[in-house]
């Protein structure tokens, strides 16, 4: 009988049934979920309107807003962390640019390219790949404004100015895949947007992180 009960089941009550036992646990707050996506989109806006300039980027409404969107992004992250959260937002960022020992034996491993996945430690906020992405993404936005300043200074674009570019647009390319098309990681792009995601995902993929939290 009780079989019965529950193949007549509602979707509804079934879908009750799921959350009751994988609720939600908070991964952002709005001010680092405010920080990223303002920097997404400064960045974008840079990179955009440097393609549409071309080598004529003398002067004119582009540059104008090519040259602002950069200097906003630091507008927005001060901002954010003196208006927001702003011990959340350095806490966060502090966990993202910090690498222990984990990162070195994870990247280890991947270079003796060792398929015992056994061993792989239980990931705090984030893991190595996104710690060595956001490196890299930090790193390759610097180079395109040092670069684009000396390239403008010398009355057009450079070479290492364009080869900063294209790398920053394969970062942010990786990203987006990572985040929007990729099936094994999509479900963390919940925690940017709603500022949250679901138990089970947290404990699959950032247990030692989720036991912090929890504890």
């Amino acid at each position: 009988m009780s079989g019965i009960v529950e193949s007549v089941a509602s979707p509804g009550d079934r879908d009750e049934g799921q959350v009751a036992h994988d609720p939600w646990v908070p991964r952002f707050g709005r001010t680092e979920r405010f920080a990223h996506w303002w920097t997404v989109g400064m960045v974008t806006t840079a990179l955009l309107t440097g393609l549409a300039m071309g080598d004529e980027a003398g002067s004119g409404p582009l540059l104008v807003i090519h040259a602002g969107s950069i200097v906003l992004i630091g507008v927005g992250l001060t901002t954010a962390a003196l208006v927001g959260d702003g011990r959340a937002l350095v806490r966060s960022a502090g966990r993202l640019f910090s690498l222990d020992r984990r990162d070195a034996a994870w990247v280890r491993s991947l270079l003796q390219r060792s398929s015992d996945r056994t061993g792989e430690p239980e990931w705090g906020m984030f893991n190595t790949g996104q710690k060595l992405l956001a490196w890299a993404l930090s790193l390759s936005v610097v180079a395109v404004i040092l670069t684009g300043v000396q390239a403008w200074s010398a009355g057009g674009e450079g070479e290492l100015h364009g080869a900063a570019v294209v790398a920053t647009f394969a970062l942010l390319g990786a990203h987006l895949f990572m985040a929007v098309v990729n099936p094994a990681t999509r479900p963390a792009l919940a925690g940017m947007v709603r500022g949250r995601f679901r138990r089970s995902w947290a404990a699959e993929h950032h247990g030692a992180w989720l036991r912090g939290l929890t504890g």
